[in-house]
């Protein structure tokens, strides 16, 4: 009988936390979908690329190209966006020696813009990124 008792208890308990855990809200994926011109700032050394992002099976997807030809429509990988922080990840040529590396970016949605950092750990190094949508 404790025992019944036990796992009523813990069931119970079990409801009461999944009903009481906030209901997940779907993210407007479009918020950040199609064409951003970026800036990087990288400690005065400007970059300009071009960020296109696109809803594909309800998750987003898409490519970055620098304005001077040296990467055009690399992939993206671990694109997340919680309806305000946008990350992902992409492998690019990158200066001083236009060896690939992995480059992290984590940006804010802030009225209408793209404001935030990426960082090459490889360089050790971190820059700052603002963009606008196209």
């Amino acid at each position: 009988m404790k025992n019944l008792y036990r796992a009523v208890l813990a069931a119970a308990a079990l409801l009461a936390l999944v009903l009481a855990a906030p209901a997940r809200q779907k993210v407007d994926l479009n918020k950040v979908a199609g064409s951003w011109s970026l800036e990087v700032n990288a400690g005065g050394e400007f970059y300009y690329l071009t960020l296109d992002l696109k809803v594909k099976d309800g998750k987003l997807e898409g490519g970055l190209t620098e304005q001077n030809g040296m990467f055009k429509d690399a992939p993206l990988a671990a694109i997340e966006f919680d309806g305000t922080t946008l990350k992902f990840d992409v492998t690019i040529p990158t200066p001083p020696d236009g060896g690939e590396r992995l480059v992290k970016t984590e940006m804010k949605l802030v009225e209408a813009k793209l404001e935030g950092m990426l960082t090459i750990a490889d360089l050790g190094l971190s820059a700052g990124v603002a963009g606008v949508k196209k």
